[in-house]
């Protein structure tokens, strides 16, 4: 009996189904997040009821990464973990009581099991897991397991503490109670057996809904006054669809423990207002100025104040909602955005920079660069963002002679170097401030040149595609980046470099493929998964490459025609991307 038929039997002949309608429903989730994390969903089966003629682990569907025999010390694994486990010091004098936290404890301990295990065998791949708690069925512990691309989900800030008063758990960004809230879905779910093929019967909008409110446990508790824990995200929505006066409320409302070092409070009121009393919080809201905050412990409001002193952000206790305007608020912690909510929606910040990313492909495009010279860079940027109009830097290793060649079309100016203030001023007129890579400007008001390309964007502002116009005539001859920063601070740098990898990785796989070619059997998982992998990282290909893997692709299924006459995936072959360069290689 097959891995494959022993999961048909415990999965009431609907697994496959299962899995398919959870794999639409996640990837449903994060499309409406507007993030790409390539999500992919697989179930573990652990047996736990003695039962004839089953294997104690089952994965479903059998082309994962992963294999039953690395499960097999999931059960010793899960008795020493529920062993240990906190809660199981608590004793309840009730026997149901009791009986409900040692399976909740059993259950706790079987997860973190498959989840060890998983992050063991995949420590240097590029995916990070994340595990439901079990659905029992037909004698089965059944998991769901959701893969996320690692990388990609790394380029989200996130908290660091996830637990409160030591013991329950919070999360640690939005995406992270995304995932609880899908998984905890999940594990509801697969519990129905007359669920037919339709397993996820709430829409991605709602399981957002909920995911922003539990999430907002992690500003809330902070607060230490239990009465504010609950109802953080509908009053937040309540306050931001207020108007006062027919104006907008705009301004910033602060979640901290009340006497917090870090906050001065500048006016303090007699008797708290009550945070549920949203009419008086909204009206509260108009004493609020650029540097002045309401303060608050989620339950009651106290006044306004200031931040003083150094605060240290892994303390993580103190939050900040900043009403932008009608229907819109946003959650923030130590200046970093963790959630947006615009007409009850919540959704995750766009990426304003990745600061790595900005290090990373100065060098490769100006050759011999400083780290100094780009900390200055990084500066200029950073103020230039807090222009509310947008801004266009242009950094050319020719700027002196472009500011002369479009002297007709800009400011020239005597040389200067840019610092806080000149910033400021030099980006508060249409066009785009000419620097070369020491920071030193040489005209303002610049309005590009460039022959249309069809990398432009259509979607996209005039600023924006005048950079990719400009890079696409002019970047071959001197190096230049664009930075293009939209009003909402969006920031793009021109040209958009893909991250470098490491060749050596191209190469280790390839010779895995070779494996499947010499082995005596086929090994359709391998198969699969390598000609997966060539597909996503197709662009770092050389035509060496491409021609290696196209050839040993043919020989495989030649080699396994028989093997192969069965329903399966068509392959074409892997053509080489004609801007591929060694640039696009990290050193060994």
């Amino acid at each position: 009996m097959t891995n494959g038929d022993v999961i048909e039997l415990f999965m009431w002949g609907y697994q496959k189904h299962a899995q398919i309608s959870l794999q639409v429903s996640a990837e449903s989730i994060f499309k409406k997040l507007d993030i790409e994390l390539d999500p992919k969903i697989f179930f573990v089966g652990v047996l736990v009821e003695d039962r004839e003629n089953r294997h104690p682990i089952c994965i479903e569907p059998d082309d994962t990464d992963f294999y039953v025999s690395q499960f097999t010390d999931v059960k010793r694994l899960a008795n020493e973990l529920e062993k240990i486990d906190s809660d199981s010091r608590i004793i309840h004098s009730h026997p149901i009581a009791q009986e409900n936290q040692d399976n909740k404890i059993k259950a706790k301990a079987y997860r973190d099991s498959i989840l060890k295990t998983i992050e063991r065998e995949s420590s240097y791949g590029e995916n990070d897991h994340f595990v439901s708690y079990p659905t029992n069925v037909e004698g089965y512990l059944v998991f769901t397991v959701l893969s996320l691309n690692k990388r990609k989900l790394e380029k989200y800030y996130s908290l660091t503490k996830d637990k409160w008063n030591d013991r329950f758990h919070i999360s640690r960004s939005f995406i992270e109670s995304c995932i609880d809230t899908f998984l905890d879905e999940c594990t509801h779910e697969l519990k129905d057996p007359n669920r037919g093929i339709s397993f996820m019967s709430r829409k991605a909008e709602e399981l957002l809904r909920d995911s922003a409110r539990n999430f907002m446990y992690s500003a809330s508790n902070v607060g230490g006054n239990f009465e504010g824990l609950h109802g953080l995200y509908d009053t937040c929505n309540e306050i931001a669809s207020m108007k006062y006066e027919g104006a907008e409320g705009l301004g910033g409302l602060v979640v901290a423990p009340s006497g917090h070092k870090n906050i001065r409070m500048t006016l303090e009121l007699k008797k708290p207002i009550k945070m549920r009393n949203h009419r008086k919080v909204r009206k509260f809201l108009e004493l609020v100025d650029s540097e002045s905050y309401i303060i608050s412990d989620s339950a009651l409001i106290y006044g306004l104040g200031k931040f003083t002193g150094k605060y240290n952000p892994k303390d993580e206790n103190i939050f900040v909602i900043s009403f932008k305007n009608h229907l819109k608020w946003e959650l923030l912690h130590d200046e970093n955005s963790l959630m947006l909510v615009e007409y009850g929606i919540p959704s995750l910040p766009k990426e304003k920079i990745n600061r790595d990313k900005f290090y990373d492909d100065f060098p490769r495009l100006f050759k011999g660069i400083e780290k100094k010279q780009i900390d200055a860079l990084w500066e200029v940027t950073m103020e230039a963002t807090k222009q509310k109009h947008g801004a266009m830097l242009i950094i050319s290793a020719q700027a002196e002679t472009e500011a002369k060649r479009l002297e007709s079309q800009c400011f020239p100016l005597e040389p200067l170097k840019l610092n806080s203030k000149l910033i400021a001023q030099t980006t508060s007129i249409d066009g785009g401030v000419l620097m070369d890579e020491n920071a030193i400007c040489h005209a303002i008001g610049v309005i590009l040149d460039g022959i249309a390309t069809e990398k432009g964007d259509s979607s996209r502002g005039s600023r924006y595609n005048s950079a990719v116009r400009y890079n696409e005539h002019f970047g071959a001859e001197a190096p230049v980046v664009i930075v293009v920063i939209s009003e909402d601070g969006m920031i793009n740098l021109i040209p958009e470099l893909k991250p470098q990898i490491k060749h050596s990785v191209i190469i280790e796989a390839i010779d895995n493929f070779e494996d499947v070619l010499k082995s005596e059997t086929l090994n359709k998982k391998k198969f699969n998964t390598g000609m997966s992998f060539f597909k996503s990282i197709n662009f770092y290909l050389t035509e060496e490459d491409c021609k290696n893997i196209n050839s040993l692709r043919h020989q495989i299924e030649e080699k396994f025609a028989k093997d192969l006459v069965m329903l399966r995936i068509v392959y074409q072959d892997i053509t080489p991307y004609a801007e591929m360069n060694d640039s696009y290689y990290k050193e060994e």
